[in-house]
């Protein structure tokens, strides 16, 4: 393919020169500059950016926690056991953005999980419970944010529960 333009003195007509015939002139003095096409590298560059943007999926962002659990199928077996604490959370507030956190069982309702925490440890302090053994189950009603529940789980571990897990709510 013809590149640069040739000028003949006289003739006002362009004249092309091959890119061989100046590649061989460069060869002749010395300087050669051998620069590979760029335009297929681009277009494949383009193809696979395409693709990745037409095969991927893109999911919302995790916001809520299912609170509906499988049905438990089988026999029943009863262990004799520490009888758990249940901490009921509920959505509350504009947007139901916010959080209710309560005991099951009880009238208590705390408005952080700082006072969540306080009442785990006093709980495992008054009935000497030192390795933690007394299971906590945590039960989101309806569409709890996914933070809050987060939140209760991390303040039973922090009060050194090891059986902190999850559990339908019967609302």
């Amino acid at each position: 393919m013809a590149r640069s333009p040739k000028k003949v003195s006289g003739d006002e007509t362009v004249h092309y020169v091959s890119a061989r015939r100046e590649r061989e002139g460069r060869k002749k003095h010395g300087s050669v500059a051998i620069q590979p096409p760029l335009t297929p590298m681009i277009d494949i560059v383009f193809q696979l950016l395409l693709f990745f943007l037409l095969a991927c999926q893109f999911r919302t962002a995790e916001g809520q926690i299912p609170a509906n659990l499988p049905k438990v199928s089988g026999q029943k077996v009863t262990i004799k056991a520490l009888d758990p604490i249940r901490i009921k959370l509920s959505a509350a507030g504009p947007k139901r953005m916010g959080v209710t956190i309560g005991i099951k069982g009880t009238n208590l309702t705390f408005a952080s999980g700082n006072e969540l925490y306080g009442y785990l440890k006093k709980i495992k302090d008054r009935y000497g419970d030192k390795e933690g053994k007394r299971p906590v189950y945590i039960l989101p009603l309806g569409d709890v944010h996914w933070g809050h529940v987060v939140n209760a789980f991390n303040q039973g571990i922090r009060a050194k529960y090891k059986n902190v897990g999850f559990a339908p709510s019967e609302q």
